[in-house]
């Protein structure tokens, strides 16, 4: 894949293939231009948070967010979160997932995190073992609806 390109998602990649492949984690192409651009002006402002996109072909085919949090302990380190890894279906079990994650990591180091984590489902387990991740806790959830 030496066509692939990934760099921070920009306004025009909305309409280049963010959407529909976001689709792939939950119905998102539907959703309407303004809350979409709207969102979008949100996350970009935000220097704690950087949403990436792989390009195949000038086409967006995957995607993933990392959030990075300061913390009082650790003498004010930091700890990335990565959220959201997606790749559109029709281009899995290609690389772009790991090239995404090994992107996010080092970008995470740079900004000095001391670690990175998230949490994904057991289907996807080996991939992110496959990259250096380790089974550390468990991850519970309250939905606030």
């Amino acid at each position: 894949m030496n066509d692939l390109t990934i760099r921070k998602l920009q306004k025009e990649d909305l309409t280049n293939g963010f959407l529909q492949t976001l689709d792939s984690l939950r119905q998102t192409s539907n959703t309407d231009k303004k809350t979409i651009e709207k969102t979008f002006e949100k996350i970009n402002s935000n220097q704690d948070q950087l949403t990436i996109v792989a390009l195949l072909e000038g086409k967006v085919v995957g995607a993933t967010t990392l959030l990075i949090e300061t913390k009082f302990i650790h003498n004010g380190g930091k700890v990335g979160h990565i959220e959201d890894v997606v790749v559109n279906k029709k281009y899995q079990k290609k690389g772009i997932g790991e090239k995404m994650i090994k992107y996010l990591l080092r970008y995470a180091k740079e900004q000095g995190c001391y670690k990175t984590i998230l949490d994904c489902v057991d289907d996807v387990k080996p991939f992110y073992e496959k990259l250096g991740f380790k089974h550390n806790a468990n991850a519970l959830r309250f939905d606030h609806t």
